[in-house]
C-alpha cells in the first residue's frame, strides 16, 4: 500500500498502460462481458461486509470522501474504488487511508490481461473485485462511472446493501438517444440512472423534474427510499449549518465550504446514523474530510508561485452546468476584489451551458489547452463560445503567463475549472 497522498511519481499511470491498453475514453457499455469474467475468476461479495454504491451526475466523490471520512472515525474498515483518478492510477483503488502499491495492481491486472474484449474501466472495475476478495472489511464503497444501467460496477455489485443517488441533470448527451438538453434526454438519463436498482437508497437533493422521475423509476423497488427533504435536510441559520431529521438535529462543523457541500454531507450522514455510527464520530469526520480537486484551496506547490499570499488558487473538477451553477454560487460568497477562472474542457461536455454561469461573476476568464488530453476542446473555440455569451474572455498558452497577467491585482482569486482530467493534470505539476 502507499499513503494517502498525491503521488509524486508521475510515471505510475503509463507504467501499467500495456496492461490496460489504456485509452481514458474508449467506453463500451454492458453487464455480459464483466459478468463473465467475475464468474470464471471466482469473484465474490462478502454476506459480512456491507457494500455502498453511489451514481449520478454530480457530487459522487465528494459524498464517498466524506462518508468514508465518517467510517474512519468509527474504526470502520473498508476499501473503497473511485473513478477517474487524478494523478495516479492507483488512487482508483483504497484500502484504509491507504492507495494500492503499484506492483500489486499490475500483479491483478495481470490475472485479468488475458480478457482482452474489456474495456480499461471494465478491467479496473474487475481488479477491485479481485483486490477485495480476501480483505477483511466492514464496508466496500464504489463509484459508478457512466450512467449506471449498464455500468461495470452494477455487475459487480448487482445487489448492494446500500445505493446513493446523487444530484442528477444532463450530463453525457453524446450518449443519449436525442443528445439534446430536453424532458425526453432528462428522463432517459434518470432512467439509465435509477431504473435498476434493488437496494436501499438514498437520495440526494434534487432538482423537482429530477425528484418525480426518480420516484417513478423506484416504484418496483420496494426495499426503503430514503429523500434529502422529506427524511432528512440542511437548515442554514445565520451562516452556520444544521443535520435534521426526524430524531435529529445539530450543528455540522466541517474544514469543507459551500451550500452544496453541506448538502453532500447530509446524504452521508443520514447513511451513516441509520448504520449506528456515532454522532461524535460523525462530527470528528467532517472535520478532516480531504476531496482533491473539488474545491480545493491549494495551500502549497509550484502553481502558488509568483501569486501573493493574500491570493487564493481554488481547483474544482467542475465540468457541467449543474456543477457549474453550485460551484458559481459558492465562490460569490468569497470575498475577494479580483476573481478570474483559467478553463480547459474535454469535448464530451457541453461549454454553453456550462459557461453560462459565469457571466458577470469573474473579471475575466482564460481558457488553456490541457497539454495532456488530446480530446479537449480548443481554446480557441471556447473564447468564441464566451464571446457569444458575452463573457470577457481570453486565451493563454499556460497558467505561469496568466499569473504575470493579474499580478498587479490585489487580493485575486484563481479558480481553474471545466475538467477533472484538467485538474489532475494541475495537481501533477504542483
Amino acid at each position: 500500500m502507499s499513503l494517502l497522498t498525491p503521488h509524486s511519481n508521475l510515471r505510475d499511470k503509463n507504467s501499467v498502460s500495456e496492461l490496460l491498453s489504456l485509452n481514458q475514453h474508449k467506453i463500451k457499455l454492458g453487464l455480459t462481458r464483466v459478468k463473465k469474467v467475475i464468474k470464471k475468476l471466482k469473484v465474490k461479495n462478502n454476506p459480512k461486509t456491507k457494500y455502498l454504491t453511489i451514481n449520478g451526475t454530480s457530487a459522487k466523490n465528494s459524498i464517498l470522501q466524506i462518508f468514508k471520512s465518517i467510517l474512519i472515525q468509527q474504526k470502520q474498515k473498508y476499501s473503497a474504488t473511485y473513478s477517474p483518478h487524478l494523478v495516479s492510477i492507483v488512487e482508483r483503488f483504497e484500502h484504509n487511508q491507504k492507495f494500492i502499491k503499484l506492483k500489486n495492481l499490475k500483479k491483478i491486472l495481470i490475472k485479468i490481461s488475458k480478457y482482452k474484449n474489456l474495456t480499461q474501466f471494465e478491467k479496473l472495475i474487475v481488479s477491485f473485485g479481485l483486490f477485495t476478495n480476501n480483505l477483511k472489511l466492514d464496508w466496500v464503497l464504489a463509484e459508478y462511472g457512466l450512467f449506471g444501467r449498464l455500468d461495470a460496477v452494477r455487475a459487480l455489485f448487482d445487489k448492494p446493501n446500500f445505493h446513493i443517488i446523487s444530484p442528477i441533470s444532463w450530463d453525457h448527451l453524446n450518449w443519449t438517444k436525442t443528445k439534446k438538453r430536453n424532458i425526453k434526454t432528462l428522463k432517459e438519463i434518470v432512467y439509465e440512472k435509477t431504473s435498476f436498482i434493488k437496494s436501499n437508497v438514498y437520495i440526494a437533493k434534487q432538482n423537482p423534474k429530477v425528484l418525480k422521475l426518480i420516484k417513478s423509476y423506484l416504484k418496483k423497488n420496494k426495499l426503503n427510499k430514503v429523500f434529502y427533504g422529506s427524511d432528512f435536510k440542511i437548515v442554514k441559520k445565520n451562516k452556520k449549518y444544521f443535520y435534521k431529521d426526524k430524531q435529529y438535529y445539530f450543528e455540522l462543523k466541517s474544514n469543507l465550504f459551500g451550500d452544496y457541500m453541506f448538502e453532500n454531507m447530509a446524504i452521508a450522514i443520514k447513511l451513516a446514523i441509520d448504520n449506528k455510527v456515532s454522532i461524535n464520530a460523525i462530527k470528528k469526520g467532517l472535520l478532516k474530510i480531504n476531496i482533491l480537486g473539488r474545491l480545493q484551496i491549494l495551500k502549497k506547490g509550484k502553481l502558488l508561485k509568483n501569486l501573493k499570499s493574500q491570493d487564493k488558487l481554488i481547483l474544482d473538477g467542475a465540468h457541467n452546468a449543474q456543477q457549474s451553477s453550485r460551484l458559481i454560487k459558492t465562490i460569490k460568497e468569497l470575498n475577494f476584489k479580483n476573481k478570474y477562472a483559467v478553463i480547459s474542457m474535454i469535448n464530451s461536455k457541453d461549454p454553453l451551458s456550462f459557461l453560462k454561469p459565469f457571466k458577470g461573476n469573474f473579471k475575466k476568464i482564460y481558457f488553456l489547452d490541457n497539454p495532456e488530453q488530446t480530446n479537449c476542446i480548443r481554446k480557441e473555440e471556447l473564447k468564441k463560445i464566451a464571446y457569444k455569451l458575452n463573457i470577457r474572455s481570453e486565451t493563454a498558452d499556460s497558467i505561469e503567463e496568466i499569473k504575470k497577467d493579474i499580478s498587479g491585482k490585489t487580493k485575486s482569486l484563481l479558480l481553474c475549472t471545466g475538467s477533472l482530467y484538467w485538474i489532475g493534470y494541475l495537481l501533477s505539476k504542483n
